[in-house]
């Protein structure tokens, strides 16, 4: 399977990374901070590999939240919070600095993106494990939705920048502010505990007596949920209105840049079915779902990025669909009195259904890697350098060339 067709690789070469960042925290904050961090990093180090330094430190925060509590049912030692908020920090800079590095070492190219687009998809699955765990949140819709909400963001961003070819960081946005909050959700969960999130929003804030007998159930733990439905809901305006511009300005029909919604909705829309129908899967085996569902999100926006730096068509449709397809009517039939497996089965369907994407999604990196290194002559960890060629000039010897080989490689978008 060729994920970059021959007709496209050549476009490989018209590829110029665009990108808009609108925050004042990273513009007057942070940039100085990752400035000097990026310093730190010696010049032979490849950008791709302080991507790949980042998404390990959430790893180690997935392995640390699973080894004390596999099913969330339990919140975990206070001390465990400070190690998400600290491996979520180390991720977000150097998930910030890997294209300073490529700018650095003058490796930047279209690997880079992809490399970085694909080890985001994986964060935004894993992390919402760990700010399930930290906000008390067990196996439930909460849960899933919470799932729902990260990844939707995270598709709105491929989607938009596919189409204007500029990927946008509003003035607020998940990469700076929202990891930031978690940070904060974490710190504070260490130092509280996870009580502290079913307190009331009446009680902590002081408000007044009449915003309680409004509403009366509303916690800690809901209003954040609201929030992010709030700062969701604004994220798909201001996407969709950037396609719509670019659009208009390009001269191009709009109908099929909407349509590029359809492969999430559409897998969205299949997972909560197949969750309402299949209870058990909900309440006892929602990790192992939410991770298939994550890995197959991660394959999807990876054949986005792909087709937005090669300039193929949009991937509209991809065969990750057709385990879930299966599922789905597999669940509704047992609601009829029709199985094709049972309930004991279907639990190790699911787990099938993750070891598939999993391959499949290392199917896809290993391949696209292997083709994009290919064409430019690079590696993917290491910067490859050309043999130094000496010429003899009167009695001496002078090197002709000693410099990186660069067609350009690696990233950034806050570059």
């Amino acid at each position: 399977m060729h994920y970059i067709k021959p007709q496209h690789r050549a476009n490989l070469d018209l590829y110029k990374y665009s990108g808009v960042d609108k925050s004042l925290l990273s513009r007057y904050v942070l940039t100085p901070y990752w400035n000097g961090l990026v310093q730190l990093f010696p010049l032979w180090i490849a950008p791709n590999v302080i991507t790949l330094l980042g998404l390990f430190c959430i790893a180690v925060n997935l392995a640390t939240l699973l080894y004390f509590t596999p099913d969330l049912s339990e919140p975990c030692p206070s001390w465990v919070y400070y190690t998400f908020a600290l491996g979520l920090w180390i991720y977000a800079s150097f998930d910030a600095i890997d294209g300073k590095q490529a700018r650095r070492t003058g490796t930047s190219g279209p690997l880079g993106e992809l490399f970085d687009h694909c080890c985001d998809a994986l964060n935004t699955t894993l992390g919402v494990f760990m700010v399930g765990s930290a906000l008390g949140l067990p196996q439930s819709w909460l849960l899933a939705l919470s799932h729902l909400f990260a990844l939707v963001n995270f598709y709105l961003t491929t989607w938009e920048e596919y189409h204007t070819g500029t990927l946008y960081l509003s003035y607020f946005s998940g990469p700076v502010e929202g990891l930031i909050i978690l940070c904060i959700v974490y710190i504070t969960t260490g130092f509280k505990g996870v009580g502290f999130w079913n307190r009331s929003l009446h009680g902590f804030l002081k408000i007044s007596d009449s915003f309680e007998r409004t509403f009366p159930q509303l916690s800690l733990q809901d209003a954040f949920m609201y929030f992010g439905a709030v700062v969701l809901v604004m994220n798909i305006i201001v996407s969709s209105w950037n396609v719509v511009r670019a659009c208009k300005s390009q001269k191009k029909p709009l109908i099929p840049a909407l349509l590029g919604l359809f492969p999430f909705a559409f897998m969205s829309a299949l997972e909560f079915v197949w969750l309402a129908a299949s209870p058990q899967i909900l309440t006892r085996h929602l990790i192992v779902f939410l991770l298939y569902i994550g890995i197959s999100f991660g394959y999807q926006v990876g054949l986005i990025i792909t087709a937005h730096v090669t300039k193929a068509p949009f991937p509209y449709w991809n065969v990750s669909f057709y385990p879930l397809l299966f599922g789905v009517a597999n669940a509704l039939l047992r609601k009829v009195g029709i199985s094709i497996i049972d309930n004991y089965y279907e639990i190790i369907y699911v787990h099938l259904c993750l070891a598939f994407s999993a391959l499949l999604y290392g199917h896809f990196v290993v391949n696209v890697i292997r083709d994009i290194c290919d064409y430019f002559d690079i590696n993917c960890f290491t910067i490859k350098r050309k043999m130094n060629v000496s010429t003899k000039v009167g009695d001496g010897t002078v090197p002709v060339s000693a410099t990186p080989d660069i067609p350009n490689e690696s990233n950034k978008k806050r570059d």
